[in-house]
């Protein structure tokens, strides 16, 4: 038995019968309230509480006491939500029972994990408690979690899971496994970092993967009161902001440059807000391996600390966005089987927080740690194909060539001089120009058992997985495309979908039969 297996036998809690969490765990549900109200009510009351302002400020002790009074709305909730959580940990299983009103109870055997992930939130930081998430491959609505053990005990559990899914003993399921994903799960081996990341680092992640603007376009219902306010709020602050942008009295050169300082202004918040996001996220990020099971850890206030074997990775992903290009910089990702809704592809959300996201690393950094999953060479030094030109004139059907016409056509109704007919002129020949340039971004390489794909436009992305992973394969061919001999291909893996377009139809059916053949003779194990 393990040193951790053997702390977690010998702490006061009962984990093999019912057992209710700490009372710490009472935080918890009162913080989840609290965050569920304001992510989902109080945001959207935002407008109105503006348009109210003078009123609340006359009655700013009724206001208060609602405030105190939702609070202890809360913790009563709260109590109740913890006087009903019990978890059961037995040797192949964990069960946990909750709810208030509508009661569940959550069976999970710990063959069916694919994550074990620790998550200290701020409040838990102070008294070395943590929350223990066990991720499943199925709806999330399936995972378990214990919302508030001792740290230790979180590790021991931990390593429980672990030890347990690697000396389960279903002769069908060990068949079905390689001889190094058979030992893949080794909580007895030494633990070495791959991967930090500095400060620096993740200033350049903010800069460079600016999410604010999605928290921007959430805050759109909230412009026009905001923009009603702005003018009192300035105000009192001392700052004259219609005499700073009159145009009547400053000249031409210093009102725009009023405007041009705005935007800096604005651009510089903006900036900032993402490197603080980027930081609060991936503080003190470490990313290191024990025996076949990576674990990345990572987090300002919320510390997170996510597990995941090797041999459920599907694919690696790196992401380079125009300004990571400039700077050689790149964000890597390693997907697993989604427990997200289908169609969920390599694109979408790339900072989630149970996937292993490596953030702002070198080409060279990339290449190394795709190379420690894969054991695959470098993904940006290969000898990519191009796809069939012909996928520019099917850009230049649809969209470029009906957005052209109607530009065009505005432009003659509206009789546009000769400067308006030389924008919409560039601004034509931009779109073509831009209908090239993402089809010389498209690439392919397919070494050995992988398929590689590059993609882009302003920036690239790089994808590796293995041809075992492939759960399904469809070959597509419009009327035109299979006169010329050209075939578009999808692969579904269980973390998304992957395609190719414009294919030779014989290279397409190729690879579709390649996978097909391996998944059929050598049956790799996705999970």
């Amino acid at each position: 038995m393990s040193n951790n297996e053997q702390g977690l036998s010998n702490t006061n809690k009962p984990l093999d019968d019912w057992s209710r969490v700490a009372p710490i765990g009472i935080a918890y549900f009162f913080f989840k309230s609290l965050f569920f109200f304001i992510t989902n009510i109080a945001f959207y009351l935002i407008p109105a509480l503006v348009l109210q302002s003078d009123k609340i400020k006359q009655h700013l002790d009724y206001v208060f006491l609602a405030v105190l009074c939702l609070l202890a709305v809360f913790m009563v909730f709260a109590l109740f939500k913890y006087f009903f959580y019990t978890f059961k940990l037995s040797n192949d299983r964990i069960e946990i029972k909750q709810g208030v009103l509508r009661k569940t109870h959550l069976d999970l055997p710990f063959e069916k994990i694919q994550n074990v992930k620790i998550e200290q939130a701020f409040y838990y930081r102070f008294n070395d408690y943590a929350t223990v998430e066990l991720e499943t491959a199925g709806s999330s609505q399936q995972e378990a979690k214990i919302v508030a053990l001792k740290l230790h005990e979180a590790e021991a559990l931990k390593a429980r899971v672990l030890h347990t899914i690697k000396h389960r003993t279903d002769s069908n399921e060990l068949s079905s496994l390689h001889a190094e994903q058979a030992t893949s799960v080794d909580s007895d081996a030494s633990e070495h970092i791959l991967n930090t990341r500095s400060i620096g680092d993740l200033v350049i992640h903010g800069i460079t993967n600016n999410r604010i603007w999605i928290l921007l376009g959430a805050a759109a219902p909230f412009y026009n009161p905001i923009v009603e306010n702005i003018g009192a709020i300035m105000e009192a602050i001392g700052f004259d902001i219609a005499g700073y942008l009159d145009y009547n009295s400053q000249s031409l050169g210093l009102f725009i440059l009023h405007i041009l300082s705005i935007v800096m202004v604005i651009m510089l918040a903006v900036v900032l807000l993402s490197v603080i996001g980027s930081i609060f996220v991936f503080y003190n990020y470490q990313l290191s391996k024990q025996g076949a099971r990576y674990i990345k850890r990572s987090g300002l206030i919320t510390k997170q600390e996510v597990s995941m074997k090797a041999s459920r990775i599907q694919v690696a992903i790196q992401q380079q966005d125009w300004l990571d290009r400039i700077i050689g910089r790149a964000n890597v990702k390693f997907a697993q089987n989604s427990t997200s809704q289908a169609g969920h592809n390599q694109g979408a959300q790339l900072n989630v927080a149970s996937s292993l996201v490596v953030p702002s690393v070198t080409p060279t950094e990339s290449d190394a740690l795709i190379h420690d999953v894969f054991k695959q060479a470098s993904i940006n030094h290969r000898a990519y194909q191009h796809i069939n030109p012909r996928y520019i004139l099917r850009l230049l059907i649809f969209p470029v060539i009906p957005v052209c016409v109607l530009l065009f056509v505005v432009a003659y109704l509206a009789s546009f001089n000769l400067i308006g007919w030389i924008i919409v002129s560039l601004v034509s020949v931009l779109l073509v120009g831009l209908s090239v340039l993402r089809w010389y971004r498209w690439g392919y390489d397919f070494s050995e058992d992988f398929v590689c794909i590059r993609k882009g436009l302003l920036g690239v992305d790089f994808s590796i997985f293995p041809l075992g992973k492939i759960q399904q394969t469809k070959v597509k061919q419009t009327v035109l495309m299979e006169a010329h001999k050209l075939a578009s291909i999808q692969m579904v893996l269980a973390s998304g979908a992957h395609s190719i377009p414009y294919l030779p139809d014989d290279v397409a059916i190729a690879l579709m039969d390649r996978g097909l053949l391996i998944v059929e003779k050598d049956k790799p194990a996705w999970m």
